[in-house]
């Protein structure tokens, strides 16, 4: 039996159900002795289109079906010629399990098959032979995701229960249009990594120094939350951008850590600054008396402010530590995982 395969388009691909669906011609050619006749016979008749009860036709099944594994049950055309040669046509969509791959999403490519069989018939009784070794591509298979490198088709034997039946697989090479996932997920995701670093440029007199370190954190966990959705459930292979994403998370954690400790260290000052207006306050005749004094007078910037400037520059150089440390670690990874994901080939 001569098979052919027309692929049209890609119906749907379903990343976190792993479903892989086509819309495509399956077609099926053979020869039955018992179906000739003479066309001068019959007023020249050369073909006729036999309702499906009027011929035998083989049991086709997609092993790894989505929903109906059936093929022959779809909507077929028929048609039979004088010197009994049969032709079946079967449109409709063809939708199968497929294993993606998201290692590099977005940047990834994919490779499904769809498994065709007659179990009903053994390998002596039913042969598939394709007719070309590539798929046919007819209309306008444009898709705005996905892009379909190659699509082939090879016939082979399989063994269930001792007993030997032919296959036919046809196999699609895939590859993703990273442009909306970049637009929409990359770019966002490094442009919040990079800016929730510079949490250590705002000042603590602001107030907003930890609010603006928490809010970056959230950001990066809903598009976690985001990605999670897009991407299958395995633990195989998770996704570089998951990865990066993941770390980003756990570095934001740690500048809120840090940032909190930035804000002890300079707050200090300040506790130790009402401190000791409240003692001058309560001695003001001591602290007139000796102020009074002109060398004293002079000191008492640094005799009043030492510990003041001493917890200053220690904040400050904290401070500055920890913006170059985590900006040295956030740009070394974006660099790493980007470069990785676009060179996966």
């Amino acid at each position: 039996m001569d098979v052919n395969f027309q692929f049209q388009r890609i119906h749907r691909i379903d990343n976190s159900q792993k479903e892989f669906s086509i819309r495509g011609i399956l077609s099926l050619a053979w020869i039955d002795e018992f179906l000739t006749w003479t066309s001068a016979d019959f007023g020249g008749l050369k073909h006729y289109h036999p309702k499906k009860c009027e011929i035998w036709t083989p049991s086709i099944f997609n092993e790894d079906g989505v929903e109906d594994q059936e093929v022959m049950k779809k909507l077929t055309r028929r048609v039979l010629y004088k010197n009994g040669s049969v032709v079946v046509h079967v449109p409709g969509y063809f939708s199968t399990f497929c294993n993606f791959d998201m290692m590099y999403f977005p940047f990834d490519s994919q490779t499904c098959y769809i498994d065709l069989n007659s179990l009903d018939h053994f390998a002596e009784e039913l042969e598939f032979r394709p007719v070309s070794k590539q798929v046919t591509t007819i209309g306008n298979n444009i898709d705005a995701e996905w892009t379909v490198d190659s699509a082939s088709m090879a016939s082979g034997q399989i063994t269930i229960a001792k007993h030997f039946y032919y296959r036919v697989r046809i196999k699609f090479q895939l590859s993703r249009k990273p442009l909306f996932a970049i637009l929409n997920i990359v770019i966002p995701i490094v442009t919040i990594s990079v800016l929730s670093m510079m949490v250590f440029l705002v000042p603590v007199e602001s107030g907003e120094k930890l609010s603006f370190s928490l809010s970056a954190l959230l950001s990066l966990a809903v598009f976690m939350s985001f990605i999670s959705e897009q991407i299958p459930a395995s633990s195989e292979k998770p996704p570089l951008l998951v990865i990066y994403l993941t770390s980003m998370v756990l570095l934001n954690a740690l500048s809120v850590i840090s940032t909190v400790l930035v804000l002890l260290c300079h707050h200090r000052v300040s506790v130790a600054k009402e401190t000791r207006t409240c003692n001058s306050l309560s001695n003001p005749k001591t602290t007139d008396v000796v102020m009074e004094k002109p060398s004293i007078r002079k000191l008492s910037p640094l005799i009043c402010c030492g510990k003041d400037k001493k917890y200053l520059s220690a904040s400050r150089a904290l401070n500055n530590t920890l913006l170059l440390l985590f900006m040295g670690v956030v740009i070394g990874i974006t660099i790493s995982i980007i470069a990785r994901m676009t060179n996966n080939n």
